[in-house]
């Protein structure tokens, strides 16, 4: 028996075909431009069937895409690092260490001497 997601994703089309037909008939019932008529008809019923499935299709992606992410993690596990072992950067490749100079922010003087 399919695990519950894909039992919702399989279950989502109808659904989605059920949202789209109940949103064409009440879009039917609706009064609109000629020229408005045929895509109002045809746009809105698929986004209020999008919207119905989505729900049901969430869990069924997320369990794909938890999957993907923890084979690709064993992947990493396995391949030996390119370095030669150590953590860092080599060190003949590793800039210098820069010595910023100091920023004062506030002058010498303190408030009282100010004018």
């Amino acid at each position: 028996m399919p695990s519950l997601p894909t039992m919702l994703m399989i279950l989502s089309f109808p659904v989605g075909a059920l949202a789209y037909g109940l949103a064409l008939r009440v879009l039917q019932a609706m009064s609109f431009p000629e020229q408005a008529q045929t895509l109002v008809f045809l746009f809105v019923p698929l986004f209020v069937a999008g919207l119905v499935m989505l729900p049901f299709m969430i869990p069924f992606f997320d369990r794909k895409a938890k999957a993907d992410l923890a084979a690709y993690a064993r992947l990493r596990e396995s391949q030996p690092d390119e370095r030669d072992g150590s953590e860092g950067p080599d060190d003949d490749d590793a800039p210098e260490a820069y010595d910023a100079p100091e920023v004062h922010d506030r002058p010498d003087t303190p408030d009282s001497e100010r004018v």
